[in-house]
């Protein structure tokens, strides 16, 4: 009986651990919810309406929902081990051609699909955009939000990793 109320005990502190405690304890760690307000995302994009962070070990991302409770945008943050963001991309496969982007950061690059009409996948659309800065990098999935390469609404994905690029440590 003993034992079974330490581990209880033991389970309650743990659960007890704050985010910014957990933070504290692991200065690698980035929280891309506190990158921006989700107030600016979902004015960016209308679609979006809320904000969850998920925690698996130590790393958050940050899930913007569409109306239905689905990601519409996955936001990651953490320390770059690297620092080209074409090479980052690079490991994403054969469905995707890659673009820098300039004026983001130290290095900033696109994976774009290409079109599979056996898929029915008609290709160009923005799958990730990755940003290092620093010594740190950003990565937005605009999973369900159709952000088509040089469009206008990927003007408001660009704004936004930008803001939050200069957020990184």
């Amino acid at each position: 009986m003993k034992s079974i109320f330490l581990c209880m005990a033991a389970l309650l502190l743990a659960l007890c651990i704050t985010p910014q405690a957990r933070s504290a304890a692991n200065p690698d760690h980035i929280d891309p919810c506190a990158l921006i307000g989700k107030e600016k995302v979902m004015a960016a994009f209308p679609a979006i309406k809320s904000m969850e962070n998920q925690t698996i070990g130590p790393n958050t991302t940050c899930n913007y929902l569409n109306d239905k409770g689905f990601a519409a945008l996955i936001v990651s943050a953490g320390r770059a081990d690297h620092r080209d963001a074409l090479s980052a991309l690079a490991g994403m496969g054969d469905g995707y051609s890659y673009q820098p982007v300039s004026e983001l950061g130290d290095s900033a690059a696109i994976a774009v699909t290409k079109p599979e009409p056996k898929l029915g996948i008609t290709g160009g659309i923005v799958a990730e955009l990755h940003v290092i800065s620093k010594k740190s990098f950003v990565n937005l999935a605009p999973v369900r939000l159709e952000v088509q390469a040089g469009g206008p609404a990927f003007a408001g994905l660009k704004q936004l990793a930008a803001e939050m690029a200069t957020k990184l440590p």
